[in-house]
């Protein structure tokens, strides 16, 4: 049986590893706390490609937010993010997605990397779906509202063990 730290570094370490198959995770304090602190299920579904985001300075999405953008760009790229209930409000709870890269692209849009991981294949389903559309949100840490793209899954897995 796989633990916590074993699920957590095999979610969201795809892209260290650069491939799919399984691998041995030595022990590890730091992933067990994360593993644990974040609720993360014994199995998981996974999802890893990128992803574009428009950010705006209101609600109405009528002004680009260059600065806003910016600084999310540089927190990504510097201190990464992890979101436990990434986008609940269209996926359900549950669903945990790592962000470890992020590149402006253009004057309204950044481009980020990303590694998605829930213990419900219905929600990585519909998070790797072309045609799913996010409503806009709002991200007091940068004072930017938001508009997901759809995201581009380039690699799934599932778990390993049947469930």
């Amino acid at each position: 049986m796989f633990s916590p730290r074993t699920i957590i570094l095999t979610a969201f370490g795809l892209m260290l590893a650069g491939t799919s198959s399984a691998m041995k995770v030595p022990e590890s304090l730091l992933l067990n706390s994360v593993a644990e602190s974040i609720a993360l299920p014994m199995y998981t579904w996974s999802a890893n490609g990128t992803h574009q985001a428009k950010g705006y300075k209101t609600q109405q999405a009528d002004v680009n937010n260059a600065k806003g953008l910016h600084e999310d760009c540089e927190n990504i790229n510097l201190n990464r993010k992890l979101a436990t209930n990434f986008r609940s409000d269209v996926l359900g709870p549950g669903v945990i997605g790592f962000f470890y890269k992020c590149e402006k692209i253009s004057d309204d849009t950044n481009l980020y990397w990303f590694t998605i991981s829930s213990g419900e294949k219905s929600q990585i389903d519909q998070l790797c779906d072309p045609n799913q559309t996010y409503p806009i949100v709002y991200d007091q840490q940068h004072d930017t509202w938001f508009i997901d793209e759809p995201f581009d899954c380039t690699q799934r897995t599932s778990p390993s063990i049947s469930v």
